[in-house]
């Protein structure tokens, strides 16, 4: 999970719309906050977008 939470934060950076806009990106993004694993900026991702 680690890396998948890398890999959506690298994803935000390069294209903050599709992050942001999708809605299955987005739910990628709530399940991969809810890891032990995950990554703090991911989880505060999650936290921007309401997913949590």
């Amino acid at each position: 999970m680690l890396r998948a939470g890398r890999a959506l934060l690298d994803a935000e950076r390069t294209a903050h719309g599709e992050v942001h806009d999708r809605p299955p990106v987005r739910d990628l993004v709530a399940v991969v906050a809810r890891s032990v694993a995950a990554p703090p900026g991911l989880v505060r991702l999650a936290a921007t977008l309401h997913v949590t």
